[in-house]
């Protein structure tokens, strides 16, 4: 399918949803009202030592990690966390990263982890990034793939962008997600997966994000770290450290850090199996280190 026709099918799918969309967007309103529903039922595969949670990033879901996830059984017992309007999991109102962090503690608690690996891709890594920095203790290593300690656009891109999902919602995702991987396959997936979507649910979600800013409690982070970036986010290795400086990491007392070259945002579809073997060597040994 061509980039053109996959915009078009997005365009025409989603104009519907943008009468509603642009009164919360005009008046800073709530967003509709949904019946709150308690979360999917939460995945558990395999039987192993430790646990591990993945949470999947914007306008994605938790079958984002099928390819990866049977490559950890033999070592962790793996639990998927879902956003709430993604996937099978119900809307609810005004979805936030704050109340997405209530969400994963309630997580924890009923499925009784007490000392998990969080592994958080894109906005699940400002949820789990977050979720850490409020409580330490139980968190037993923090993985962010592709994701940032704030928000990296600045005031004048956030009005673009709300002007963006006014004039066409389809649009705005479609494009945005074309651009999220170099292989066309796994490009119509990740599309087709963020059209699926709850669109109240995105666009609550991507608003909260723009607040999004814990840079300076970095400092006081304890939980071993690591960073695995994609080439699309860290298109140059030499400029590594600089990148992770820029985009807020610099306050960090300590991080490790993995670039995995020719891969786009959707790291997990594109090389599952090597972002697995990264995962278990971080999960179990926070002292191992990575070439970049």
């Amino acid at each position: 399918m061509t980039r053109q026709r996959l915009i078009l099918r997005a365009s025409s799918a989603l104009m519907p949803t943008l009468l509603g969309l642009t009164g919360f967007l005009l008046l800073f309103s709530s967003l509709p009202t949904w019946a709150a529903s308690p979360p999917a039922e939460d995945l558990l595969e395999g039987r192993g030592e430790y646990e591990m949670v993945l949470i999947h990033g914007l306008g994605s879901s938790a079958d984002v990690w099928d390819g990866l996830a049977p490559y950890l059984m033999g070592t962790f017992k793996v639990f998927r966390f879902e956003l709430t309007g993604h996937g099978t999991t119900q809307p609810m109102e005004d979805p936030s990263i704050t109340k997405e962090v209530e969400r994963l503690s309630k997580f924890l608690f009923d499925n009784d982890l007490s000392y998990p690996t969080l592994v958080g891709h894109g906005l699940g890594g400002m949820i789990a990034l977050n979720f850490a920095l409020d409580y330490p203790a139980d968190v037993h290593r923090l993985i962010l793939m592709d994701a940032a300690p704030r928000q990296l656009v600045d005031n004048a891109a956030k009005v673009e962008i709300t002007n963006q999902i006014l004039g066409n919602y389809g649009r705005f995702v479609a494009e945005r997600f074309l651009n999220m991987s170099p292989q066309p396959d796994i490009t119509e997936i990740v599309l087709d997966q963020a059209l699926r979507t709850d669109s109240a649910s995105f666009i609550s979600l991507l608003m909260s994000s723009f607040d999004y800013d814990v840079t300076d409690r970095l400092r006081g982070l304890s939980v071993p770290m690591l960073i695995i970036g994609s080439e699309l986010m860290f298109p140059l290795a030499e400029r590594n450290r600089e990148v992770l400086n820029e985009i807020g990491f610099g306050a960090a007392p300590s991080l490790s850090f993995k670039r995995m070259g020719k891969t786009g945002h959707f790291m997990m579809l594109e090389q599952p199996v090597y972002i697995a073997s990264v995962l278990l060597a971080f999960g179990v040994d926070a002292e191992h280190r990575f070439e970049e």
